[in-house]
């Protein structure tokens, strides 16, 4: 299928392209496109403008700002995978990288339009959440900051609100450092997952999320109390506390079960990971 037909501009500024969102007909930012392109064809969403911003290098940077690394909106997944500062101070992006479609997927995809689609089976929001990463959104109007846990809202819905834009994201370093790891299962390498898993474990801290299994990425305050109490449970004691974090997945019969199942074998596999790295350290 081929698109409705839409205006097309590109924006030289971040105010620009706020601008241009902000005007009267519905207007979607686009940069690597390897989502929303898809979805226009497929006649999911047709905006009457498209706001092109991936000209814009001050979103496409990786810098350390204080204590925390700040990641532009526009950072490609091949960058995330490459960079050595990513490699440095927050190594699960650079992993997570590598469950994410393929390379010509990572040489175009953004960390932005990532988070932005908010896709319930992607890697990215989860990792924000367990790195209590904070989110930065402009508009024509103002600036204005929120937590990876109130920026995913459901299914491809988010916090943003008509006329704003992401313009990147800033990862504490305390947070960035503690070992971490992530597994998740999907029919071939590169497919979406049917479910996945990641956990940080820091002094004293526990994060852990879920993607691919509830209608967006989920933190799991249960398990993360199971494991501060007691770090080797079983995974019988994961599942459990599993049932209770994933409630829609718990509900629904014998698949919900199963993914319950997968899901708990992936936390087991994620805390023998950090452990070994913890080890190491």
């Amino acid at each position: 299928m081929k698109p409705r037909p839409f205006a097309y501009r590109r924006a030289t500024s971040v105010e620009e392209a706020c601008s241009l969102l902000a005007g009267p007909v519905d207007a979607r930012v686009i940069a690597g496109g390897q989502s929303l392109v898809p979805m226009m064809n497929l006649r999911l969403v047709s905006p009457a403008l498209l706001v092109d911003i991936g000209g814009l290098a001050e979103l496409q940077r990786v810098t350390l700002t204080g204590d925390a690394l700040h990641v532009g909106a526009l950072v490609r997944h091949r960058q995330l995978e490459t960079d050595l500062l990513v490699a440095r101070h927050v190594p699960l992006l650079a992993s997570a990288v590598r469950h994410v479609a393929h390379q010509a997927v990572r040489n175009r995809g953004t960390l932005g339009g990532s988070l932005c689609h908010a896709d319930p089976a992607a890697e990215f929001p989860a990792c924000m959440l367990v790195l209590e990463a904070t989110l930065h959104i402009a508009s024509s109007v103002s600036e204005r900051t929120v937590a990876a846990g109130d920026f995913f809202r459901g299914m491809f819905a988010t916090a943003l609100e008509p006329g704003e834009m992401l313009t990147g994201v800033s990862i504490p370093l305390t947070a960035a450092r503690d070992p971490a790891a992530l597994h998740e299962m999907s029919r071939r390498h590169g497919d979406l997952a049917l479910a996945g898993i990641v956990g940080r474990r820091g002094q004293g801290v526990q994060r852990w999320a879920a993607f691919g299994i509830e209608d967006r990425a989920v933190r799991l305050a249960h398990l993360e109390a199971v494991l501060a109490d007691k770090p080797q449970a079983g995974e019988a004691e994961m599942l459990a506390a599993l049932a209770i974090d994933l409630p829609s997945t718990a509900g629904a019969g014998t698949a919900g079960r199963a993914k319950l199942v997968i899901a708990a074998e992936l936390a087991r596999r994620c805390r023998d990971d950090i452990d070994r790295a913890g080890v190491a350290a």
